[in-house]
């Protein structure tokens, strides 16, 4: 039999702080802070009591939602080894981005599965990201850019929203940006240390197990270094060892049946043009997802008008955005154009290829894959964004630019606050769905989810609900209300729980009442985000 190692909390946490240190050969300089050089770190210990805050704020008082209860369906094992085995054995986008739910197991073993206690690890791993983009762009641009770059961090309502989410993004953004940092010991070194290499690699390969998607960023990266740097043998010499470290991830990757066809893979595939896609990235990097119209009201034929009504933030925004790039844009020209060719000119340029090039990468992904692209599946844009970003304030417009990034700073607040506070932001509300069934379900009366994930029904108490996801299939079908019937053993009141009920196409309501007809009648409908339950009762 195997033992299943039960880590005890402090240890985990302890075990955490160490491995965070030690991995930023920083342990021996911070014991020697002096009282008197205080205020030189004064900035970074707001910023980082500021990520503490945005991020453990309210973290729990949202349900859990779909993907989360996959993410607790993967932790709930009993060994390390049925996880991994849960994992690779379902052909969906999650084997291929295994890390977090192992990382998870142990999390969950050691803290609970309470909103709270999931959400917690990535949380953390906000804050450490903070941390170590501070200490990466303090050693390529100095302390005034680094504080400007953590502090774009600390209040991206982007990094936020995953760091209150019990997926992978919040560790994945943090291996993106420890990548960087490995790298920015590698720049500024003339002849660089081979641990430094090593942990690079070791920190590449890590990331590449996080997910495929990850690699697209170290493949942009690697790329950018020697376009800007030009040097093929100081590049071989940092590179080589990343590639071998990796090279074996990539190829259960490359080698898995999802390479040939990656149709057979379930994840949610693209239905809207490709453009739009894009300009839906490029928002939700910036500002997050939950700035502008709630996603619920852009699902509707009336989307244009709903877009209308929020027009003057879209206006601001937009505004903002080209005051940045169009900076950008001058500052690049200038530094590929102009005589002047300096250290942090290289770095800019650097950090632009490494956007363009894992952009480019994730569109081909996404048309040749046909995945629904959104900005969560391009994660790693975030870093490079915000250590370029305060590259502008050396600008011309030095005033203008400043100001466009106060403001920048102020819309993430804004958009996140929508994620506290306002409803039709939330996500799936399972928790609200499960009570109600144990509340007003009666003995002879039976539920049945026919989309949706049982996995939290159950979670939050509810351990009668059927799962009829095999049968959804069957709606259109004539006999559809016969199939109920006999899977609810003919009971005479039937509850139909259905979430995310908009990809059933226009009026699912209509649809599923005109199925069951024939036997049963609509009674009554409650509904909360992105859930609605139908209660049917058998025609007399």
């Amino acid at each position: 039999m195997v033992r299943v190692l039960q880590p005890n909390p402090y240890d985990c946490f302890i075990v955490f702080i160490l491995f965070f240190m030690a991995s930023l050969n920083n342990v021996g300089q911070l014991t020697e802070v002096r009282i008197k050089d205080f205020k030189n770190y004064l900035p970074l210990m707001l910023i980082i009591g500021l990520s503490l805050l945005l991020r453990f704020f309210i973290i729990g008082h949202q349900s859990l939602w779909y993907d989360e209860g996959m993410s607790l369906y993967y932790a709930d094992s009993q060994t390390i080894q049925e996880a991994l085995l849960k994992i690779l054995g379902r052909e969906a986008g999650d084997k291929y981005q295994p890390l977090y739910y192992l990382l998870l197991f142990y999390w969950r073993a050691a803290f609970g599965e309470t909103e709270f206690a999931l959400r917690s690890f990535s949380a953390i791993l906000g804050v450490g990201s903070v941390i170590v983009l501070y200490l990466a762009t303090f050693n390529l641009y100095g302390k005034k850019h680094a504080i400007w770059s953590s502090l774009l961090l600390a209040c991206s309502s982007f990094s936020i929203y995953y760091s209150q989410e019990a997926r992978p993004y919040s560790l994945l953004i943090f291996l993106t940006v420890t990548q960087v940092y490995f790298l920015s010991h590698l720049i500024n070194q003339r002849q660089p240390k081979f641990i430094n290499k090593l942990l690079l690699a070791v920190f590449t390969a890590i990331g590449c197990l996080g997910s495929i998607l990850l690699s697209f960023f170290s493949i942009a990266l690697c790329l950018a270094h020697l376009l800007v740097y030009k040097n093929f043998k100081q590049w071989l010499r940092i590179w080589l060892l990343p590639f071998i470290f990796s090279s074996p991830i990539l190829w259960f990757y490359l080698s898995s049946p999802a390479a040939q066809n990656p149709t057979i893979t379930a994840v949610t595939r693209a239905n809207l043009p490709i453009i739009q896609n894009i300009f839906f990235v490029i928002y939700g990097i910036f500002v997050g997802t939950t700035y502008g119209p709630p996603l619920t009201q852009l699902r509707g034929e009336d989307k244009l008008s709903v877009i209308f009504n929020y027009l003057p933030q879209l206006t601001i925004l937009l505004s903002i955005i080209l005051i940045i790039l169009i900076s950008l844009l001058n500052i690049l020209l200038k530094t590929y154009f102009g005589k002047k060719y300096q250290h942090y000119h290289q770095l800019d340029l650097l950090f632009t290829f490494t956007i363009v090039i894992s952009f480019a990468i994730a569109l081909i992904f996404t048309l040749k894959t046909q995945l629904n692209w959104l900005p969560r599946h391009s994660f790693y844009l975030c870093i490079p964004l915000v250590i370029l970003l305060p590259s502008i304030l050396s600008n011309g417009w030095r005033k203008y630019c400043k100001i466009a990034m106060i403001f920048l700073i102020i819309l993430n607040l804004y958009s996140i606050s929508h994620h506290y506070f306002n409803q039709a932001y939330w996500r799936d509300d399972y928790r609200s769905a499960s009570y109600y069934l144990i509340k007003n379900r009666e003995p002879d009366a039976k539920s049945i989810i026919l989309q949706g994930n049982t996995i939290l029904l159950k979670h939050y108490g509810d351990m009668q609900t059927i799962d009829g996801w095999q049968y959804l299939k069957q709606l259109e079908q004539k006999n559809f209300a016969e199939l109920i019937q006999k899977i609810t053993d003919n009971s005479p009141t039937v509850f139909i729980v259905i979430n995310r009920e908009h990809t059933l196409g226009n009026n699912p309501k209509e649809k599923l009442q005109q199925a069951m007809s024939n036997l049963y009648v609509l009674n009554k409908q409650v509904s909360y985000q992105y859930i609605t339950l139908y209660r049917f009762n058998q025609r007399t």
